[in-house]
């Protein structure tokens, strides 16, 4: 099937968290190089997706269309349903993210021309990759389905711009020139992936002595950590925060990438607050525990990869204040104050 031949293109997520939204563009990105005319739709069976609202503006040149809790996979029982899903309307071609197969079968029964799905190694799919060797990246994995599909890009597309000079200008303002900053993600929406908080103090303090101003990127979930670090480490920042509260200026993703921007590096632990950073092109310290850091590691030109299997255990909290340390100092080696 040739671009040409493709109209209308259906991309399934089952759900699709922020982070999940920010390492998910290349892929949208690729689809669309691939067939610049066609019409791109993306249905979330289960829940919203970022790209119908804080990243809207970043994706709307290669989405069209997104669909929010399509609810394409939720029961078994929808694989032998007779009824159609969105009442029969057809897509040239679907290509399903996910890989639990009865959700994948049921997805299937979206009409289309041609089905793409690595479900059970590409055993509902219509077509095929050249190799069946699973990458170990989670975008890889996402861009051997395009490979299944066979078509080449035939447009070159922009280069990806996440934020613009409002979000840049607010940036500056809370982190201006003159100071090396380093950045700290201490939280995580799942807090078993979380470096033990007292280690991110400590390396807050031994950059603060070293005439470095460590900035804390906390989330919404962590405002009970706000004043313990204020207290622990007064030279620190935490933009976007006043009163013990969010302020508007932090709470939009894209301001967050635009404030890593002004990052000369950052230690964080496995989370979206990683992917935000990493579209500001923030070096990172990446530490994973239980995760796969080879599969969720950001997309970042500079960074240090370290995991809690590297020191036989699956407990962040394994991984070694020193060797943190040290993977910082590499990557500041050769930074400059912004």
């Amino acid at each position: 099937m040739s671009a040409a031949g493709v109209c209308t293109v259906l991309v399934h997520a089952k759900d699709q968290k922020v982070g999940d939204g920010f390492l998910q563009v290349p892929f949208f990105g690729s689809l669309r190089s691939r067939f610049p005319n066609a019409r791109i739709t993306l249905a979330v069976s289960i829940g919203g997706s970022a790209y119908a609202s804080t990243l809207n503006e970043v994706v709307s040149p290669i989405i069209d269309e997104v669909i929010e809790n399509a609810g394409l996979c939720l029961r078994k029982s929808q694989v032998f349903s007779w009824r159609r899903p969105f009442d029969g309307r057809g897509f040239d071609l679907v290509i399903d993210m996910q890989k639990n197969w009865w959700r994948t079968l049921a997805v299937r029964r979206v009409r289309h021309k041609l089905f793409i799905s690595a479900s059970r190694h590409f055993l509902f799919s219509d077509r095929w990759p050249p190799s069946f060797k699973k990458p170990e990246r989670l975008i890889d994995q996402f861009m051997m389905l395009l490979d299944a599909v066979g078509q080449e890009p035939v447009a070159d597309l922009p280069p990806q711009r996440w934020f613009g000079p409002g979000e840049e200008r607010v940036a500056t303002d809370l982190l201006p020139a003159g100071e090396t900053y380093v950045g700290f993600v201490p939280g995580a929406g799942d807090r078993g992936k979380c470096w033990p908080l007292d280690y991110y103090v400590a390396l807050a303090r031994e950059q603060a002595r070293k005439s470095r101003r460590p900035v804390f990127v906390l989330g919404p979930g962590e405002a009970d950590w706000l004043s313990a670090l204020r207290q622990s480490v007064p030279e620190a920042l935490t933009p976007g925060w006043q009163n013990g509260e969010p302020t508007p200026v932090i709470r939009n993703p894209l301001q967050v990438a635009a404030l890593g921007s002004r990052l000369s590096a950052a230690v964080t632990n496995d989370c979206g607050t990683a992917h935000m950073l990493a579209a500001g092109k923030t070096p990172l310290v990446s530490l994973f525990g239980y995760t796969n850091g080879r599969k969720y590691q950001p997309a970042t030109p500079r960074f240090r990869r370290l995991e809690a299997r590297d020191y036989g255990s699956t407990d962040v909290a394994a991984i070694p204040y020193e060797d943190v340390a040290a993977a910082l100092e590499s990557l500041l080696g050769r930074q400059s104050p912004a």
